[in-house]
């Protein structure tokens, strides 16, 4: 009984205890057949007939059991020699040679070393290999992860000295740059580390503010200590030797001014605000030489066209005055951020040729004669003054001249905005308001839908917004409406799952906004409208762009679609050309007409009808519209305003407005409502009066006209 019991609880385990015997059993064979084989193949393989046959005596394999026994040299020094002990680096890199490239010094204080050095410690810290902070009073508390020195002495010779002779005594080593910044001073980290990066280590320099000493030469400068200042390894190796002269010698108030000083008497070297220098020296060696050298020195070259339609036009202003407007006027007043910009560079012209010719002449602005401005996408904004100006000598006499300065105002560093991740699985509701005055034109539209749309499976619905007039579609009227109500059923047969959802309003004047607050209400708040015109060709590229530039609590898109002239205008494709007929026009972009069909076109920056944008957003817009402008002042802004407005003046997303050749619309005139705002009634006419047809149409239109008067 007891051993069935056992055997019961072992029978789980027997393959386990079956499977190690067997494994142990072949383990044991498989020893005694390596026991028992003779010698070993690689010591015969040495004395056999093929194998290498002059051997020393003392290279043959020993056969013995012993271990190898190495030959031990013992360590022995000539007693005639002085003994010299052997120093190590501290750090493995100073005994490789290899050093980093900057190391930043904080001047702080008891009491900011809390406040101010903590918050430079949370910003550029994690920007730089080494941050060191140094204090002159003793005792204060270190904050956790920063790394105090503290000298003992606050006064401003003794903290500067002691700050260098630190850097030189346990840096000096290790580190190609020094950059000396007070707690307060904001730095750019990022664009420190790469000016460090690239500047040759094998010269003196003193980079910073110049300022000047008061009472002191023209070239005596000093780098504000506010601005920080860059100091190289080579000037510090040799200023070391002199800080305790300059302690004694030299009294000032500020670390920097001290600084300053020291250098110049024991050294002669001052502040500079700038060093290329190398750049014009290396040019000599390049294909272009000197001819290739552009300005200013270390930015790129301007852009060269290659045709005459990459020629970059200049911009004329005056003071008062631009003569390149945004609506076309030849003529409009200067003002806004342009004003601040020209004042600015106007300053700047006239504030460097007074650093170039002071203190033999001193300039002084009477009026900007002529201005010129571009955008070079390579460069920046480039600028060419023409000053009239008044010249004082040293001796007080006075002179008018005419001058002629250039400026360039660089591009700073390109950033990458974080954007949110979108995708292109959005569902888009399509939004299409009509009037009854654009019903005709609506089976149009449905069927460019269906083309675009629902034949590709497109993930989109469609919302038709019927409007109806104070006397249109009552009881025992017609319905203005019921050839596009025909048109949509019929879409829903052909397209079995389609449902084209259609509401109806009456309205006496109505607004996109009004018309907006309509559908916005039927549908949740994270719904990605796309609201489009009965002029409107979607497709898949304008879903997805759509879907791709609406960005949620982010960004709203209006697309600037391309609007096509007038047909009675614009040039028509003949059915054949006759030979040696030129190339037909091109054709717009996004759109392929058939022979006979118009071309030409433009994209049409004044309408703002069609735009992507989530109902949330819309919401949140439209909420502070109504909190900021109440009662009466509220309806008659509804009546002024379209959508894009709504969320160009009482949103805080980005308003991204891009030119999208998937849009292309036939010709069509606008119905300008008197009720709109005068701005947006002046845009609704000059839209019109645009699509008309090109500059070489509408002269030819009215060449031909006079042509028929004078007959």
């Amino acid at each position: 009984m007891r051993l069935s019991s056992v055997l019961a609880l072992l029978r789980p385990a027997l393959p386990l205890i079956l499977g190690l015997s067997l494994g142990c059993s072949l383990s044991l064979l498989r020893v005694s057949w390596i026991q028992g084989e003779g010698e070993d193949p690689c010591v015969v393989a040495v004395g056999e007939p093929g194998g290498p046959q002059n051997l020393d005596s003392g290279t043959q394999l020993d056969q013995s059991d012993e271990d190898f026994k190495p030959r031990i040299v013992p360590y022995y020094r000539d007693p005639n020699k002085p003994y010299k002990k052997v120093l190590r680096t501290r750090y493995i890199q100073t005994e490789l040679g290899s050093r980093e490239r900057l190391l930043v010094a904080v001047l702080t204080s008891r009491a900011t070393l809390s406040t101010l050095a903590v918050a430079v410690n949370r910003t550029v810290a994690h920007h730089f290999p080494r941050l060191l902070y140094f204090t002159g009073q003793r005792g204060a508390r270190t904050p956790a992860g920063m790394q105090v020195v503290s000298h003992g002495d606050e006064r401003p010779a003794w903290l500067m000295s002691e700050t260098l002779r630190h850097l030189h005594t346990h840096f000096g080593a290790d580190y190609d740059w020094f950059f000396v910044m007070q707690d307060d001073t904001y730095v750019q980290a990022p664009r420190l580390a790469a000016l460090a990066g690239h500047l040759s280590i094998n010269q003196d320099l003193y980079l910073g503010r110049t300022e000047e000493f008061i009472g002191a030469g023209e070239q005596a400068r000093y780098c504000h200590g506010g601005f920080g200042y860059l100091l190289s390894r080579s000037l510090l190796l040799r200023l070391w030797p002199h800080l305790d002269g300059c302690r004694g010698d030299i009294l000032s108030a500020r670390p920097d001014e001290w600084l300053g000083r020291c250098l110049i008497d024991s050294l002669g070297i001052g502040c500079v605000s700038q060093h290329q220098a190398q750049i014009r020296n290396l040019t000599v060696l390049t294909p272009e030489g000197e001819a290739g050298l552009s300005w200013p020195i270390g930015l790129p070259a301007p852009f060269t066209p290659h045709s005459r339609f990459e020629v970059l036009g200049w911009d004329y202003f005056t003071e008062q005055h631009t003569f390149s407007c945004a609506d076309g006027a030849p003529k409009c007043p200067l003002q806004g951020a342009s004003r601040a910009d020209v004042g600015d560079a106007v300053e700047t012209a006239l504030e460097q040729l007074n650093r170039r010719y002071q203190p033999r002449l001193r300039f002084q602005k009477q009026r900007l004669l002529n201005g010129y401005r571009r955008f070079d996408p390579a460069r920046g904004m480039e600028y060419t003054l023409d000053l009239l100006l008044e010249a004082v000598t040293q001796r007080g006499h006075r002179r008018a001249l005419a001058h002629r300065v250039s400026l360039l105002r660089p591009l700073s560093r390109v950033e990458i905005l974080p954007m949110p991740y979108v995708t292109e699985a959005t569902r888009v509701q399509l939004v299409l308001p009509l009037l009854v005055a654009e019903a005709a034109a609506a089976p149009a539209f449905l069927e460019a839908f269906a083309a675009g749309v629902l034949e590709p499976r497109e993930h989109a619905l469609l919302t038709l917004l019927l409007v109806y007039g104070p006397r249109e579609g009552g009881r025992g009227a017609p319905d203005p409406f019921l050839g596009v109500k025909a048109a949509a059923a019929e879409l829903e047969r052909r397209y079995p799952g389609t449902r084209l959802a259609w509401l109806a309003v009456r309205a006496e004047a109505p607004s996109q906004v009004r018309l907006l607050d309509v559908v916005s209400k039927k549908h949740p708040v994270d719904t990605l409208f796309f609201l489009t015109t009965v002029w409107t060709r979607p497709g898949p590229e304008v879903l997805n762009r759509c879907r791709m530039n609406a960005i949620s609590g982010w960004q709203a898109f209006f697309p600037v679609h391309f609007q096509e002239f007038s047909p009675a205008l614009a040039p028509q494709r003949s059915p054949q050309g006759p030979p040696g007929a030129g190339p037909d026009p091109p054709s717009p972009p996004g759109a392929e007409p058939a022979r006979g069909a118009p071309v030409g076109g433009r994209f049409d920056r004044q309408a703002s009808a069609e735009g992507c944008f989530y109902n949330a957003d819309y919401l949140a817009a439209r909420a502070r519209l109504a909190g900021e402008l109440a009662g009466q002042e509220e309806e008659e802004a509804l009546e002024g305003l379209e959508v894009m407005d709504v969320f160009l003046r009482f949103s805080g997303l980005h308003l991204f407005r891009a030119v999208e050749p998937g849009l292309v619309q036939k010709f069509s005139v606008r119905d300008c409502s008197p009720r709109l705002s005068e701005e947006l009634y002046h845009r609704c006419r000059l839209s019109n009066l645009e699509g008309l047809g090109g500059r070489a149409q509408l002269a030819m239109a009215l060449f031909e006209q006079e042509q028929a008067n004078s007959t």
